[in-house]
């Protein structure tokens, strides 16, 4: 199960998803793909790190705030993500601040706290939970992902009613989260919904993930 979570997180991030005097180069000069890679796989250092939260992309910045998680045996790192969650700006002046505050990449940068914290994370959890019903498709996407990378079997009827939505990059996430889930309640939930959708694109992706995650077979 662990390696197929951490396969399905990297696609999720992929798709979807020092001292505060340094200056850095030019961001025309990053590749922020690579930092964002190192980090997939906890290879960056801290200053590729800060590198890396200075991308001009929220959708990027949010998947690389998630990828974060592969970094939390580096403690400058650890650091870093509280004094973000924190807004301390005068610390990381060269961030994208003003992209960091918008609510998809604090979803995404609380999830990653939640997962790494494991006790005393009320607070991530909450704000998560918070946007669950979002007007928009990419905030909703946002905490679909970290419910389901959450682990907690209480987010399961939510994500269900998230396939049963209307929007299909809601729906495609939210079949997969029930997969990182884990757990024999999700898998139920995803074989109940397998037979209602069973012609329909949604049921093509649940017997994909079933088999894949619960080695389940029809």
């Amino acid at each position: 199960m662990h390696s197929f979570v951490k396969l399905i997180s990297s696609s999720l991030l992929y798709v979807m998803f020092l001292n505060s005097g340094h200056v850095f180069a030019d961001d025309a000069t990053l590749d922020y793909d690579k930092l964002r890679e190192k980090i997939t796989f906890g290879k960056a250092t801290l200053l590729e790190v800060r590198q890396a939260l200075t991308e001009p992309s929220v959708v990027n910045l949010t998947n690389t705030l998630h990828a974060l998680y592969s970094m939390r045996w580096h403690r400058g790192v650890l650091h870093l993500n509280q004094h973000i969650w924190d807004r301390k700006r005068a610390k990381y002046p060269e961030l994208a601040w003003d992209l960091l505050e918008k609510i998809p990449p604090r979803i995404a940068l609380a999830s990653t706290i939640n997962r790494i914290r494991i006790f005393h994370t009320e607070e991530y959890k909450a704000f998560i939970r918070s946007y669950r019903y979002s007007d928009h498709e990419f905030i909703r996407a946002q905490v679909v992902v970290a419910l389901g990378l959450n682990g907690d079997p209480d987010d399961i009827e939510y994500l269900v009613q998230m396939v049963n939505s209307n929007n299909r990059y809601v729906i495609q996430t939210a079949i997969t989260s029930l997969a990182l889930l884990g757990h024999e309640n999700a898998k139920d939930a995803m074989i109940i919904l397998e037979d209602e959708y069973r012609d329909d694109p949604r049921g093509e992706l649940l017997r994909e993930l079933l088999k894949y995650a619960y080695k389940w077979e029809p």
